[in-house]
């Protein structure tokens, strides 16, 4: 039973998340950071209402970095819509307004930026905008870019927002998504009295994996060892890994992000053919701290004692 606590305590060091809420109001053109707020500019071919629309995002953008929910909500009709990509629609200026309002009350540090890759007119009155828009939710967090298309309509002589839509499957590549875990890489080290953990990240080739090697030490004594690898599920658009152990057992993880923490479902099989589940949860402390506990801890069926809270370090650099 030991090792099976050690098989999740050691192998689900690493972990990562999705973001529904900055996916969400992406579809409203969220971004990178505070200092790179603007969006491409207005070259002296475009013509003056092409200018209008990009002098209209970037409007948005100066209101989402001031944290201004009613401004970011009088870029929108009166009717408006915005559409995440999981299909969840926001209707109504007031509704945008509340929503960014919340957005900013949960993330006080949030920014956003975006880059406009083509501006359509359909009609005179009609056009439509394509881009990737980028949004950090959280100081230090990475950017995460998300695709998106947003109708305009002209009102009264002045443009505004109608429907603002993240498209689906769109946005970062595998590597883009693992950037927020890359404060992992490097070699990390948990130590107390009854056992030694030491977990490495690195990059594989193309990047688009981050592996993982771990060993175990009870009483100075090896007892386990194992491999992780950590990507994208473009399909179901979360974090995913697996893990696999020197006994022969393996798990598997889905990952939620909640600012600078993970929080990971972990399901896995036991050598001799047990189920075991738990969740688990990091959160980053620092460049080189972070903090690990599991609860919800079952093998066979049958609770398992949680596991609290604990700190592992980043391995000091060896001596010249």
């Amino acid at each position: 039973m030991h090792r099976i606590i050690l098989l999740f305590a050691a192998a689900l060091l690493v972990c990562v998340p999705s973001l529904p809420l900055s996916a969400q109001v992406s579809s409203q053109r969220p971004g990178a950071s505070r200092a790179s707020a603007a969006t491409t500019p207005a070259s002296a071919a475009q013509s003056p209402e092409e200018k209008a629309i990009r002098a209209l995002a970037n409007a948005y953008v100066k209101a989402y970095n001031m944290h201004d929910a009613r401004a970011v909500g009088a870029l929108f009709t009166a009717d408006a819509q915005i559409v995440d990509q999981q299909g969840g629609a926001i209707q109504g200026r007031a509704a945008i307004e509340q929503v960014f309002a919340d957005l900013f009350a949960a993330h006080p540090q949030a920014s956003t930026s975006v880059t406009i890759k083509s501006i359509r007119f359909l009609n005179p009155s009609l056009a439509v905008e394509d881009g990737t828009a980028y949004v950090v939710l959280d100081e230090g967090a990475p950017a995460e870019p998300n695709d998106y298309t947003v109708l305009h309509i002209k009102q009264d002589g002045r443009w505004l927002m109608a429907s603002a839509r993240d498209l689906e499957g769109s946005g970062a590549p595998s590597s883009e998504h693992l950037k927020q875990l890359a404060w992992l890489i490097g070699e990390w080290i948990d130590e107390s009295p009854e056992a030694l953990v030491k977990t490495s990240y690195r990059w594989d080739d193309s990047r688009n994996f981050m592996l993982s090697d771990f060993t175990v030490q009870v009483a100075g004594k090896p007892v386990m060892n194992g491999t992780q690898r950590i990507g994208w599920d473009p399909l179901h658009q979360t974090l995913r890994s697996w893990t696999f152990d020197s006994e022969g057992g393996f798990a598997e993880g889905v990952y939620t992000r909640n600012a600078n923490r993970w929080i990971i479902k972990m399901t896995g099989v036991t050598r001799d053919g047990l189920p075991a589940t738990a969740t688990n949860t990091i959160t980053q402390l620092g460049r080189d701290q972070m903090s690990w506990q599991s609860r919800d801890r079952t093998v066979g069926g049958e609770p398992q004692p949680d596991i609290s809270e604990m700190k592992v370090v980043r391995t000091p650099p060896k001596p010249m």
